[in-house]
C-alpha cells in the first residue's frame, strides 16, 4: 500500500466550497476559526483556483466559482474548544445567527449555527457533558 497517496496530516476527506469571492470566506474562516492556510493556487486573474486551509485537524478546500464550477452551499459541522467564543466571532464578522449556543436535554454537546455571507450553514459544537 502507498502510504504516501495523501499529504502529511491531511484526513482523507476534506468538505470543498466552491463559492463567490473565495478571498472573503478565506479572511472568514481565519477570523473565527483560526484557520490557516497550507496550499494556494491562483488563476491568471488573480482568482482563488484552489486553496486548502486547515481548521484544528482538518483541512477545508475553496475555490472561486467560475461559469463551469458555480458556487454552492452547504452545510458543515465543526467541534471547537469554545462554542460561545467561536459563535461570538462569527456574529462580530457578519455572520447570521440560526440558533445561539445551547445545551439541549440529553446531549452531550452546547451546539449553535449560523450562516456565512455565502449562505454555508455552519454548525459549531462542544463537548461539554460526558461520562467519561
Amino acid at each position: 500500500m502507498n502510504k504516501n497517496y495523501k499529504p502529511q496530516h491531511y484526513s482523507s476527506l476534506s468538505p470543498y466550497l466552491i463559492v463567490n469571492d473565495a478571498k472573503r470566506l478565506i479572511d472568514l474562516l481565519t477570523a473565527v476559526f483560526d484557520a490557516t492556510e497550507l496550499r494556494k493556487f491562483t488563476r491568471p486573474d488573480g482568482k482563488i483556483a484552489h486553496l486548502e486551509l486547515k481548521i484544528d485537524d482538518s483541512v477545508i478546500m475553496i475555490s472561486d466559482s467560475t461559469d463551469g464550477y458555480p458556487a454552492n452551499k452547504t452545510m458543515l459541522h465543526l467541534y471547537v474548544p469554545d462554542v460561545f467564543k467561536t459563535f461570538d466571532k462569527a456574529i462580530e464578522n457578519g455572520c447570521t445567527i440560526i440558533e445561539k449556543p445551547v445545551n439541549k436535554d440529553g446531549d452531550p454537546d452546547t451546539r449553535g449555527s449560523f450562516y456565512d455571507f455565502a449562505g454555508n450553514y455552519w454548525a459549531i459544537s462542544t463537548q461539554m457533558n460526558t461520562n467519561e
